[in-house]
This record gives C-alpha cells, sequence and structure tokens, in this order.
C-alpha cells in the first residue's frame, strides 16, 4: 500500500478534519501580527529620515500594488512581508498537529535534498530559455556585443542600488518562492486532499482549488487577463508536479530562480521599458510562453524522476478512522515514519476483531470497529 503526497495527514491517527482549520487561523493570526510588525520596522526609520513627504509617498507605492524591482525599500517590504510566510505555515501546521514534522515538503516528511539538487539541472535549463526569450531585443552586436540601449533606454538606477536590489532578490526571493509553494502547492492541496475520501475527485479538487486560489491572490497586482492566465498555468502545472514527485522540491526551485530571473533582468530599470504597461502585466506570448516552459520543465523531471526511481509516495497506508479514544499504539512517530511499517504492521489490540479489506487502501472501507479500542479490527 501507498499514500499520495495530497492524502498524507491522513496517515496520522491524530488527523481530524478541523485541525487545517486550526493551522489557517493561526497563519492568518500570524500574518497579521507579521504585517504589523515589518511596517513598524520599515515606517518609523523612512519618517525619522525622508519625514511626512517620505512616508506618504512610501504609502502610495505600496497602495498601488505594483512592485517596483528599482526600489529595494518597497522590493525587499514586499519580498519580507511574504517570506515571513515560510515559518508561520510550518508552525501552524505543527501547532495545529495536522500530521508528522515534515508533511509539507515531501512524501518522506522532510526535504529530499539529493532530488532537489537532480532538479537544478531541469531549472537551469529552463531559466536559460526563459533569460533569451525575456530579454529578446535588449542585446546589440553592433560596436561590441552589449546593451541595446538606443531600444531599451539607460539604466535608471545607480550601481550601488542595482547591487542591493540584485543581493535582495538572491537572498529573500528563494523563501518567498518557497513560501507560496508550501501554502498553495503544499497545505492547502493536502488539506483539501485529506477532506475529500475520493481519491480521483479529490485530486481533481485539490489542484484546482490551489490553482484558483493563487491565481486570484495576483490580482491586486494589476495583471490583465492574460497574466491572471500566465500565473494560473504556471500554479497548475506546479501542482500537477507536485502530486506527480511527491514533494515540493522541485516546484519549489523553479518558483525562486524564475522570480530571481524577472526580478534581476527589471532592477536596472531601463527608461524606454514601461513597467506600468499594459503590456507589461500580461501579453498572449507571455502566457503562451510560460504554458509551454512549465510543460518542458514538467517533462524533464518527470524523465529524471523515472531515471532516479524517485519514491513519489508514502510507502504506508492512511490510518484507520477511529471512532472513539486513539490507541496508544497509534499515537507515535513509529508508524507513520516514512518505511516504516505503516498501519498494516501496527499492533494488535487482544479484544481486535477481524477487519474487511480496504479497497486501494482506503480506510472508508475498512472493517468493523471494536467500541472498547475505537479502531478498525486487523487479522
Amino acid at each position: 500500500m501507498s499514500v499520495p503526497y495530497h492524502r498524507l495527514p491522513r496517515v496520522d491517527a491524530r488527523w481530524r478534519w478541523w485541525r487545517p482549520l486550526v493551522a489557517l487561523a493561526f497563519l492568518a493570526g500570524w500574518y497579521l501580527v507579521s504585517q504589523v510588525l515589518i511596517t513598524i520596522a520599515y515606517f518609523i526609520p523612512v519618517a525619522a529620515v525622508q519625514g511626512e513627504s517620505g512616508l506618504t509617498s512610501l504609502l502610495d507605492t505600496l497602495q498601488s500594488g505594483a512592485l517596483d524591482p528599482t526600489d529595494p525599500l518597497v522590493l525587499s517590504l514586499t519580498l519580507v512581508s511574504l517570506v515571513v510566510l515560510l515559518p508561520g505555515i510550518l508552525l501552524a501546521v505543527k501547532i495545529a498537529r495536522v500530521g508528522p514534522a515534515g508533511i509539507l515538503s515531501s512524501t518522506r516528511f522532510r526535504v529530499r535534498w539529493r532530488w532537489a539538487a537532480w532538479c537544478l539541472i531541469p531549472t537551469l535549463v529552463i531559466s536559460v530559455v526563459m533569460f533569451l526569450f525575456q530579454t529578446h531585443g535588449m542585446f546589440t552586436s553592433a560596436g561590441g556585443f552589449g546593451w541595446d540601449h538606443a531600444a531599451i533606454g539607460q539604466s535608471t538606477v545607480t550601481q550601488a542600488t542595482l547591487a542591493t536590489t540584485i543581493v535582495l532578490v538572491i537572498v529573500l526571493v528563494p523563501f518567498q518562492g518557497a513560501a507560496e509553494e508550501y501554502i498553495f502547492r503544499g497545505f492547502l492541496m493536502q488539506t483539501i486532499g485529506s477532506w475529500i475520501p475520493v481519491r480521483i475527485v479529490g485530486t481533481v479538487i485539490a489542484v484546482l482549488v490551489s490553482t484558483v486560489v493563487f491565481a486570484s491572490l495576483h490580482i491586486p497586482n494589476g495583471y490583465n487577463v492574460w497574466g491572471i492566465l500566465d500565473v494560473g498555468s504556471f500554479g497548475l502545472i506546479a501542482a500537477i508536479i507536485v502530486l506527480r514527485t511527491g514533494g515540493l522540491e522541485a516546484t519549489v526551485l523553479q518558483h525562486a530562480f524564475n522570480n530571481i530571473m524577472i526580478f534581476v533582468v527589471q532592477a536596472p530599470g531601463w527608461s524606454k521599458i514601461d513597467l506600468t504597461s499594459q503590456d507589461a502585466n500580461g501579453t498572449v506570448g507571455g502566457w503562451l510562453l510560460t504554458l509551454a516552459t512549465s510543460l518542458a520543465y514538467w517533462g524533464m523531471v518527470e524523465v529524471l524522476a523515472t531515471w532516479r526511481k524517485l519514491d513519489r509516495r508514502f510507502p504506508g497506508a492512511e490510518a484507520p478512522r477511529f471512532r472513539g479514544a486513539v490507541p496508544a499504539w497509534a499515537g507515535g512517530r513509529r508508524w507513520t515514519g516514512p518505511g516504516g511499517a505503516g498501519w498494516v504492521g501496527a499492533p494488535a489490540g487482544p479484544d481486535e476483531t477481524v477487519a474487511s479489506s480496504a479497497r486501494d487502501g482506503d480506510p472508508a472501507d475498512a472493517g468493523p470497529v471494536e467500541s472498547s479500542l475505537g479502531v478498525a479490527g486487523r487479522p
């Protein structure tokens, strides 16, 4: 028997339908408190140095919803406000006891670092392709290879500002990308998948909900319909990759490298490129490029996973649906650890009855329940 990624919470005997809601409430509180603290940490120094005009300018920029990659202050504030969601979701899952530690990372309940290293290969390939497409027309070979200033204009930022921006992007964006993956492709898909017992229906709904929510939250950034389709396509294929590989490693890398490249290309603030134009918020070509490169990335990851014989599912079974107190033997990590005995090998109580076979390991089909133990019987 084995359990897919989006059903992982159900391998823990302590799972209850309300635990993800507790985690979500904690995450919401964490986010609100962290945003207040971040706002204070940024606004007080700005008010002290630049006065009321500087504070007003910063507020106007933030309220516009547009992320200015040429302004280190605005860029860092925006990224930090998202980065704090990563420890927030990890703490939320732990406090609510949604599942064993590391449940969001993979079916091995940890980051599979060796697999992540292999995923760098397709990530770098796609990054190069994306860079070439996004910088098309920005270079010239006339008089020596370099920037085509006749087409893109001059950089509007100083070298010090540019260097600061690039450092901020390289340091913060990987955590920002990881935070979004752990929430949308991790927590959200596992929550929906664990609520719906029908495997195929649960899988489809989990993917669709995570994709729609992910795309919808980008609407305030000013994206047009093509921009939302672009983000939605990225999220849809990322969700499929997570399910197919049993973990977040590949999509965290893809998300991080994609955003790093975008911010670094925009960081110089070329004077003839308008990042507030309608085309900057999404085009048909941009959507098709994202769709094509995401599909290509998925294909390369599939080939790697097959070649490396990646363990894509939890090698055990889902916990029985308890009716009553959970037995003492069901609460330990011994029975939920990857590669462990799983529920099939759990010790039987002295008064347990024999269970009928469950179809496809689904506990909904488990046999009779002994009321004194509250656990489906086992031979």
